[in-house]
């Protein structure tokens, strides 16, 4: 997604929304009883659909169908990461399966490079992941239970148009980033995230900018990337790659009701958005 962004402010009104709403306004005259012409008729009160809040109800669908890149079976899983202070690089190549514990298992098929930065760098990220498996998934979900948005714009992504929303969790708490969320319109699909986390993993002494973000193909999800700038104490600024590909070979169409994952508490409390 390297698109420029460019944002619109305006409204969007369905053109056969007021259609309808101005047939069945002109129906309610007719039916109305003889002599009620004279008195004042109040207007009816239409709640207009915006192209964005389409978006945002199926991006909260896409949330209760099963994840493609954690709960679809095997996953590749390609890791690699920078030391730019001691210009030092490494990489990883792995398969990632939940097991019987159903936590994440990694059969390491390729390490190349520095020792340190496997040691300062990619194990400390797949600690980090192990940790998050133990936070209860819908405390950590971009739902409004845990977040406030409000709508900043569209972006043109090439082949599709993206919905921009600014993000700021309701509570300091782990797993949680302050950024921006861009929902792809046709899907739902989280097409990007990009911010900071609002609270940094134990494993880590400091600040995590993260940017992730989804690659489609033939309409289905294909692989998920995420870009990590981490800055810490011992070995300074950090750089982490991570893509993740399933591995299956039917792709999962999202909202399929034959795979939904437990996410029940997604839709607690009402939507609501937020204009700029």
């Amino acid at each position: 997604m390297t698109a420029p962004v460019s944002y619109t402010g305006g409204l969007y009104r369905s053109e056969s929304f007021s259609r309808h709403a101005l047939a069945n306004t002109s129906l309610l005259v007719l039916l109305m009883p003889a002599g009620a012409t004279a008195q004042r008729i109040p207007a009816p009160i239409i709640q207009t659909t915006t192209n964005e809040s389409i978006a945002f109800a199926r991006y909260i669908a896409w949330l209760h169908a099963r994840d493609p890149f954690t709960e679809s079976g095997p996953v590749a899983l390609a890791i690699t990461a920078a030391l730019p202070g001691l210009n030092k690089q490494g990489s990883l190549l792995a398969i990632r399966e939940v097991g019987e514990s159903e936590r994440s298992e990694y059969n390491i098929i390729e390490l190349h490079g520095a020792a340190i930065v496997f040691e300062r760098v990619i194990a400390p990220y797949l600690v980090a992941q192990r940790q998050a498996e133990d936070v209860r998934l819908s405390s950590v979900l971009i739902t409004p239970r845990n977040y406030e948005f409000r709508y900043l714009g569209v972006a043109d992504t090439g082949d599709s148009v993206a919905y921009i929303f600014r993000i700021t969790p309701k509570k300091s708490r782990a797993g949680l980033i302050r950024g921006e969320l861009w929902i792809e319109s046709l899907t739902g699909a989280p097409a990007l995230v990009t911010g900071q986390f609002v609270k940094t993993p134990t494993v880590f002494t400091s600040g995590i900018n993260v940017v992730r973000e989804i690659t489609f193909v033939d309409g289905h999800p294909f692989a998920r990337t995420t870009h990590m700038s981490i800055e810490t104490r011992l070995v300074g600024r950090a750089a982490l790659t991570i893509i993740e590909s399933p591995l299956r070979s039917d792709p999962i169409a999202p909202g399929d009701p034959l795979k939904t994952q437990s996410t029940s508490s997604v839709m607690e409390e009402p939507t609501s958005l937020s204009k700029r």
